[in-house]
Protein backbone atom coordinates (compact mmCIF):
# COMPACT_ATOMS: atom_id res chain seq x y z
CA UNK A 1 0.00 0.00 0.00
CA UNK A 2 1.36 3.41 -0.96
CA UNK A 3 2.42 5.55 1.98
CA UNK A 4 0.63 8.66 0.75
CA UNK A 5 -2.76 6.95 1.20
CA UNK A 6 -3.76 8.14 4.64
CA UNK A 7 -7.52 8.65 4.62
CA UNK A 8 -10.12 5.87 4.63
CA UNK A 9 -13.92 5.89 4.68
CA UNK A 10 -15.03 3.11 7.02
CA UNK A 11 -17.28 0.36 5.64
CA UNK A 12 -20.73 0.71 7.20
CA UNK A 13 -23.81 -1.44 6.65
CA UNK A 14 -26.65 0.51 4.98
CA UNK A 15 -24.47 3.65 4.85
CA UNK A 16 -21.53 3.43 2.46
CA UNK A 17 -23.76 3.03 -0.56
CA UNK A 18 -22.71 4.08 -4.04
CA UNK A 19 -24.87 7.17 -3.45
CA UNK A 20 -23.03 8.24 -0.29
CA UNK A 21 -19.60 7.40 -1.72
CA UNK A 22 -20.32 9.68 -4.68
CA UNK A 23 -20.72 12.64 -2.32
CA UNK A 24 -17.60 11.80 -0.30
CA UNK A 25 -15.62 11.52 -3.52
CA UNK A 26 -16.85 14.95 -4.66
CA UNK A 27 -14.98 16.45 -1.70
CA UNK A 28 -11.99 14.12 -1.61
CA UNK A 29 -10.37 12.57 -4.69
CA UNK A 30 -7.74 10.74 -2.63
CA UNK A 31 -9.72 9.03 0.18
CA UNK A 32 -9.99 5.24 0.00
CA UNK A 33 -13.69 4.36 -0.17
CA UNK A 34 -15.24 1.14 1.13
CA UNK A 35 -18.38 -0.75 0.23
CA UNK A 36 -21.09 -1.57 2.69
CA UNK A 37 -20.34 -4.61 4.86
CA UNK A 38 -21.11 -7.48 2.45
CA UNK A 39 -22.09 -11.03 3.32
CA UNK A 40 -19.73 -13.56 1.72
CA UNK A 41 -22.57 -16.09 1.64
CA UNK A 42 -24.81 -13.67 -0.27
CA UNK A 43 -22.05 -12.90 -2.76
CA UNK A 44 -21.42 -16.58 -3.46
CA UNK A 45 -25.08 -17.62 -3.59
CA UNK A 46 -26.16 -14.71 -5.79
CA UNK A 47 -28.14 -12.64 -3.29
CA UNK A 48 -31.07 -10.70 -4.69
CA UNK A 49 -29.44 -7.32 -3.96
CA UNK A 50 -25.90 -8.15 -5.11
CA UNK A 51 -26.23 -6.11 -8.31
CA UNK A 52 -26.88 -2.95 -6.29
CA UNK A 53 -24.64 -3.53 -3.27
CA UNK A 54 -21.61 -4.53 -5.35
CA UNK A 55 -21.92 -1.67 -7.82
CA UNK A 56 -18.89 0.60 -8.20
CA UNK A 57 -19.13 4.21 -9.28
CA UNK A 58 -16.83 5.29 -12.09
CA UNK A 59 -14.93 7.52 -9.66
CA UNK A 60 -14.93 5.16 -6.64
CA UNK A 61 -11.28 4.15 -7.01
CA UNK A 62 -9.34 3.75 -4.84
CA UNK A 63 -12.03 1.37 -3.60
CA UNK A 64 -12.19 -1.63 -1.24
CA UNK A 65 -14.89 -4.26 -0.76
CA UNK A 66 -15.44 -5.48 2.79
CA UNK A 67 -16.68 -9.04 3.33
CA UNK A 68 -18.21 -10.69 6.37
CA UNK A 69 -18.23 -14.41 7.11
CA UNK A 70 -16.89 -17.26 9.18
CA UNK A 71 -16.41 -20.03 6.63
CA UNK A 72 -12.96 -20.07 4.97
CA UNK A 73 -14.25 -21.60 1.72
CA UNK A 74 -17.12 -19.14 1.34
CA UNK A 75 -14.80 -16.23 2.07
CA UNK A 76 -12.36 -17.51 -0.54
CA UNK A 77 -15.08 -17.83 -3.18
CA UNK A 78 -16.37 -14.33 -2.34
CA UNK A 79 -12.86 -12.95 -2.88
CA UNK A 80 -12.68 -14.60 -6.29
CA UNK A 81 -15.99 -13.03 -7.31
CA UNK A 82 -15.14 -9.55 -6.00
CA UNK A 83 -11.64 -9.48 -7.41
CA UNK A 84 -13.10 -9.66 -10.93
CA UNK A 85 -14.59 -6.19 -10.32
CA UNK A 86 -11.15 -4.61 -10.04
CA UNK A 87 -11.01 -3.18 -6.51
CA UNK A 88 -7.89 -1.80 -4.85
CA UNK A 89 -8.46 -4.39 -2.14
CA UNK A 90 -10.71 -6.72 -0.18
CA UNK A 91 -11.15 -6.27 3.57
CA UNK A 92 -12.13 -8.99 6.05
CA UNK A 93 -14.51 -7.87 8.79
CA UNK A 94 -13.33 -8.84 12.27
CA UNK A 95 -14.90 -5.87 13.99
CA UNK A 96 -18.69 -5.98 13.74
CA UNK A 97 -20.20 -6.49 17.20
CA UNK A 98 -23.89 -6.74 16.26
CA UNK A 99 -25.53 -9.62 18.18
CA UNK A 100 -26.89 -11.29 15.05
CA UNK A 101 -23.38 -11.32 13.56
CA UNK A 102 -21.70 -12.65 16.69
CA UNK A 103 -24.21 -15.53 16.87
CA UNK A 104 -22.99 -16.69 13.46
CA UNK A 105 -19.36 -16.65 14.67
CA UNK A 106 -18.53 -13.75 12.39
CA UNK A 107 -17.27 -10.19 12.86
CA UNK A 108 -15.44 -9.57 16.12
CA UNK A 109 -16.28 -13.10 17.30
CA UNK A 110 -13.48 -14.32 15.04
CA UNK A 111 -11.04 -12.60 17.39
CA UNK A 112 -11.78 -15.32 19.96
CA UNK A 113 -10.43 -18.10 17.72
CA UNK A 114 -7.05 -17.38 16.21
CA UNK A 115 -6.94 -20.68 14.30
CA UNK A 116 -10.24 -20.11 12.46
CA UNK A 117 -9.24 -16.52 11.73
CA UNK A 118 -5.91 -17.70 10.31
CA UNK A 119 -7.65 -20.22 8.03
CA UNK A 120 -9.95 -17.51 6.70
CA UNK A 121 -7.10 -15.10 5.98
CA UNK A 122 -4.94 -17.75 4.31
CA UNK A 123 -7.87 -18.91 2.17
CA UNK A 124 -8.49 -15.35 1.01
CA UNK A 125 -4.81 -14.65 0.48
CA UNK A 126 -4.51 -17.72 -1.71
CA UNK A 127 -6.80 -16.19 -4.34
CA UNK A 128 -6.43 -12.44 -3.75
CA UNK A 129 -4.10 -10.69 -6.16
CA UNK A 130 -5.31 -7.29 -4.91
CA UNK A 131 -4.61 -5.89 -1.46
CA UNK A 132 -5.98 -7.94 1.44
CA UNK A 133 -6.71 -6.23 4.76
CA UNK A 134 -8.48 -6.83 8.07
CA UNK A 135 -10.56 -4.38 10.04
CA UNK A 136 -10.59 -5.52 13.66
CA UNK A 137 -11.35 -4.56 17.22
CA UNK A 138 -9.06 -5.01 20.23
CA UNK A 139 -10.77 -8.24 21.24
CA UNK A 140 -14.11 -10.00 21.45
CA UNK A 141 -15.10 -9.73 25.14
CA UNK A 142 -12.01 -8.05 26.57
CA UNK A 143 -8.77 -6.41 25.56
CA UNK A 144 -5.75 -8.59 26.28
CA UNK A 145 -2.91 -6.59 24.79
CA UNK A 146 -0.47 -9.49 24.48
CA UNK A 147 -3.09 -11.73 22.86
CA UNK A 148 -4.38 -9.15 20.38
CA UNK A 149 -0.83 -8.15 19.35
CA UNK A 150 -0.06 -11.83 18.73
CA UNK A 151 -3.31 -12.05 16.75
CA UNK A 152 -2.22 -9.10 14.61
CA UNK A 153 1.20 -10.68 14.06
CA UNK A 154 -0.60 -13.82 12.88
CA UNK A 155 -2.55 -11.74 10.38
CA UNK A 156 0.69 -10.21 9.14
CA UNK A 157 2.34 -13.63 8.77
CA UNK A 158 -0.76 -14.98 6.98
CA UNK A 159 -0.33 -12.36 4.26
CA UNK A 160 -2.48 -9.36 5.20
CA UNK A 161 -1.23 -6.15 3.56
CA UNK A 162 -2.51 -3.76 6.23
CA UNK A 163 -4.64 -3.76 9.37
CA UNK A 164 -7.22 -1.26 10.58
CA UNK A 165 -7.62 -1.34 14.36
CA UNK A 166 -10.57 0.04 16.33
CA UNK A 167 -9.20 -0.10 19.90
CA UNK A 168 -12.36 -1.13 21.75
CA UNK A 169 -13.33 -4.75 22.32
CA UNK A 170 -16.60 -6.05 20.93
CA UNK A 171 -18.61 -5.94 24.13
CA UNK A 172 -17.96 -2.21 24.44
CA UNK A 173 -19.49 -1.38 21.06
CA UNK A 174 -18.87 2.41 21.04
CA UNK A 175 -18.76 2.90 24.82
CA UNK A 176 -15.74 4.34 26.62
CA UNK A 177 -12.88 6.12 24.94
CA UNK A 178 -10.95 4.39 22.17
CA UNK A 179 -7.50 3.38 23.41
CA UNK A 180 -5.18 5.01 20.89
CA UNK A 181 -2.25 3.62 22.91
CA UNK A 182 -3.04 0.18 21.51
CA UNK A 183 -2.79 1.53 17.97
CA UNK A 184 0.70 2.78 18.82
CA UNK A 185 1.51 -0.68 20.17
CA UNK A 186 0.43 -2.25 16.90
CA UNK A 187 2.51 0.22 14.93
CA UNK A 188 5.59 -0.57 17.00
CA UNK A 189 5.19 -4.35 16.70
CA UNK A 190 4.04 -4.77 13.09
CA UNK A 191 5.94 -4.18 9.86
CA UNK A 192 2.81 -3.75 7.71
CA UNK A 193 0.82 -0.48 7.67
CA UNK A 194 -1.55 0.16 10.58
CA UNK A 195 -4.64 2.31 10.09
CA UNK A 196 -6.21 3.98 13.13
CA UNK A 197 -9.97 3.98 13.75
CA UNK A 198 -12.11 5.15 16.65
CA UNK A 199 -13.03 8.53 18.18
CA UNK A 200 -11.80 10.53 15.19
CA UNK A 201 -14.61 13.05 15.18
CA UNK A 202 -12.97 16.20 13.80
CA UNK A 203 -10.13 17.00 11.38
CA UNK A 204 -7.99 17.97 14.36
CA UNK A 205 -8.66 14.57 15.95
CA UNK A 206 -7.25 12.93 12.84
CA UNK A 207 -4.01 14.88 13.08
CA UNK A 208 -3.73 14.17 16.82
CA UNK A 209 -4.29 10.46 16.22
CA UNK A 210 -1.64 10.31 13.50
CA UNK A 211 0.83 12.10 15.76
CA UNK A 212 0.05 10.09 18.91
CA UNK A 213 -0.02 6.65 17.32
CA UNK A 214 2.39 6.94 14.42
CA UNK A 215 -0.25 5.17 12.33
CA UNK A 216 -0.06 5.11 8.55
CA UNK A 217 -3.54 6.53 8.14
CA UNK A 218 -6.93 7.11 9.73
CA UNK A 219 -10.28 5.52 8.99
CA UNK A 220 -13.43 7.49 9.79
CA UNK A 221 -16.99 6.21 10.02
CA UNK A 222 -19.75 8.01 11.89
CA UNK A 223 -18.16 11.46 11.67
CA UNK A 224 -17.87 11.10 7.89
CA UNK A 225 -21.61 10.49 7.57
CA UNK A 226 -22.39 13.75 9.32
CA UNK A 227 -19.52 15.53 7.54
CA UNK A 228 -18.79 13.99 4.12
CA UNK A 229 -16.30 16.82 3.63
CA UNK A 230 -14.15 15.75 6.61
CA UNK A 231 -11.52 14.09 4.40
CA UNK A 232 -11.07 17.33 2.46
CA UNK A 233 -10.54 19.19 5.74
CA UNK A 234 -8.00 16.65 6.97
CA UNK A 235 -6.16 16.79 3.68
CA UNK A 236 -5.95 20.58 3.95
CA UNK A 237 -4.59 20.27 7.49
CA UNK A 238 -1.94 17.83 6.33
CA UNK A 239 -0.91 20.02 3.38
CA UNK A 240 -1.44 23.57 4.66
CA UNK A 241 -2.05 23.40 8.40
CA UNK A 242 -5.58 24.82 8.15
CA UNK A 243 -8.93 24.33 6.42
CA UNK A 244 -11.72 26.70 5.44
CA UNK A 245 -14.83 25.63 3.54
CA UNK A 246 -18.51 26.48 3.25
CA UNK A 247 -21.17 23.87 2.55
CA UNK A 248 -24.86 23.94 1.69
CA UNK A 249 -26.26 21.29 4.01
CA UNK A 250 -29.54 20.96 2.14
CA UNK A 251 -27.93 20.47 -1.27
CA UNK A 252 -25.70 17.70 0.06
CA UNK A 253 -28.63 15.92 1.71
CA UNK A 254 -30.73 16.21 -1.43
CA UNK A 255 -27.91 14.87 -3.63
CA UNK A 256 -27.35 11.78 -1.47
CA UNK A 257 -31.04 11.03 -1.08
CA UNK A 258 -31.83 11.42 -4.77
CA UNK A 259 -28.87 9.22 -5.63
CA UNK A 260 -30.17 6.54 -3.24
CA UNK A 261 -33.47 6.68 -5.13
CA UNK A 262 -31.70 6.44 -8.49
CA UNK A 263 -29.25 3.64 -7.68
CA UNK A 264 -31.07 1.31 -5.27
CA UNK A 265 -34.31 -0.69 -5.57
CA UNK A 266 -37.30 0.82 -3.81
CA UNK A 267 -37.33 -1.78 -1.04
CA UNK A 268 -33.90 -0.53 0.10
CA UNK A 269 -34.73 3.19 0.03
CA UNK A 270 -36.16 3.45 3.53
CA UNK A 271 -33.35 1.64 5.37
CA UNK A 272 -30.54 3.51 3.59
CA UNK A 273 -32.25 6.90 3.71
CA UNK A 274 -33.11 6.60 7.39
CA UNK A 275 -29.61 5.51 8.36
CA UNK A 276 -27.98 8.38 6.48
CA UNK A 277 -30.48 10.89 7.87
CA UNK A 278 -29.90 9.77 11.47
CA UNK A 279 -26.24 10.79 11.36
CA UNK A 280 -26.44 13.67 8.91
CA UNK A 281 -29.13 15.45 10.93
CA UNK A 282 -26.60 15.99 13.70
CA UNK A 283 -25.72 19.09 11.69
CA UNK A 284 -29.01 20.68 12.78
CA UNK A 285 -30.06 22.10 16.14
CA UNK A 286 -33.38 20.23 16.27
CA UNK A 287 -32.10 16.94 14.88
CA UNK A 288 -34.32 14.86 17.17
CA UNK A 289 -37.44 16.61 15.89
CA UNK A 290 -36.33 16.08 12.31
CA UNK A 291 -35.60 12.40 12.80
CA UNK A 292 -38.94 11.78 14.47
CA UNK A 293 -40.63 13.07 11.32
CA UNK A 294 -38.40 11.07 8.98
CA UNK A 295 -38.98 7.76 10.82
CA UNK A 296 -42.63 7.59 9.71
CA UNK A 297 -41.81 8.27 6.05
CA UNK A 298 -41.11 5.69 3.35
CA UNK A 299 -40.63 7.96 0.34
CA UNK A 300 -37.40 9.80 -0.29
CA UNK A 301 -39.08 12.85 -1.83
CA UNK A 302 -41.06 13.33 1.39
CA UNK A 303 -37.88 13.05 3.46
CA UNK A 304 -36.22 15.73 1.33
CA UNK A 305 -39.27 17.96 1.71
CA UNK A 306 -39.14 17.49 5.48
CA UNK A 307 -35.65 18.98 5.64
CA UNK A 308 -36.63 21.68 3.14
CA UNK A 309 -39.55 22.71 5.39
CA UNK A 310 -37.30 22.72 8.45
CA UNK A 311 -34.77 24.98 6.74
CA UNK A 312 -37.45 27.36 5.56
CA UNK A 313 -38.25 27.86 9.24
CA UNK A 314 -34.56 27.94 10.20
CA UNK A 315 -32.78 29.43 7.15
CA UNK A 316 -29.65 30.29 9.13
CA UNK A 317 -28.87 26.56 9.47
CA UNK A 318 -28.69 25.78 5.75
CA UNK A 319 -25.23 27.09 4.87
CA UNK A 320 -22.34 26.57 7.26
CA UNK A 321 -18.68 27.47 7.25
CA UNK A 322 -16.09 25.24 8.86
CA UNK A 323 -12.71 26.67 9.73
CA UNK A 324 -9.88 25.29 11.76
CA UNK A 325 -6.20 24.58 12.00
CA UNK A 326 -3.61 22.77 13.98
CA UNK A 327 -3.66 25.61 16.49
CA UNK A 328 -7.02 27.11 15.64
CA UNK A 329 -10.68 26.72 16.46
CA UNK A 330 -12.94 24.00 15.09
CA UNK A 331 -16.64 24.65 14.58
CA UNK A 332 -18.64 21.61 15.58
CA UNK A 333 -21.72 20.19 13.91
CA UNK A 334 -24.18 22.35 15.81
CA UNK A 335 -22.19 25.53 15.24
CA UNK A 336 -20.80 25.96 18.75
CA UNK A 337 -17.08 26.37 19.33
CA UNK A 338 -14.77 24.37 21.54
Amino acid sequence: MEKEIKLFLAPMAEITTAAFRKTVRSFSPQAVLYSEMLSAAAIVSGGMHNEYLLKKNEDDDPFVYQILGGDPELMKRACIALQERGPLGIDINMGCSAPEIIKKFQGCRLLSDIKIAEKIVKSCREVCKCLLSVKMRSGFEETDVDYIVDFALMLQDAGVDYITIHPRHGKLSFKRKADWGLIKEFKEKLSIPVIANGDILTPEDAISCLEETGSDGVMIGRAAIASPWIFYSIDMLLKRGFYDLTVDLFDIYKDVMESIADTLPENLHKSRAHRFSFYYFKNFVFSHELMNKIRVLDRIDLMINTLRDYLERNPHERVKSFKGGLYGIHEDLAGSRY
